[in-house]
């Protein structure tokens, strides 16, 4: 054919030669997905309770043993504690891993 490419040649000779290929067609464009129900839980349902990840009282966190950190100059050090458990209205308790070193 006039104007067809060696390898559109190459490609047509492949698709006649071995069965099973066929002529890429192109897929049809597809519009706006279309609406559907919901699988997921209504604004207001019950499940759990924010309130319950609030901390109680500061003062009553627990501590790692304090950690010091120079600045990348070494003109400055930090002593930082990192914070092992922290304790949560309603009685709950959340405690943390201690910091690699």
């Amino acid at each position: 054919m006039a104007g067809d490419s060696e390898l559109q040649n190459a490609i047509d000779r492949l698709i006649k030669n071995e069965p099973g290929w066929k002529r890429f067609e192109k897929k049809p464009s597809v519009g706006a997905k279309p609406g559907a129900v919901s699988t997921g839980r209504a604004a207001g349902s019950t499940g759990g309770s924010a309130q319950s990840l609030v901390e109680a009282d500061a003062s009553k966190r627990e501590f790692y043993a304090p950690r010091t950190i120079t600045t990348s100059d070494g003109l400055f050090t930090i002593e930082q504690p990192a914070i092992k458990k922290i304790i949560l209205i309603g009685g709950g308790a959340i405690e943390f891993q201690e910091p690699p070193a």
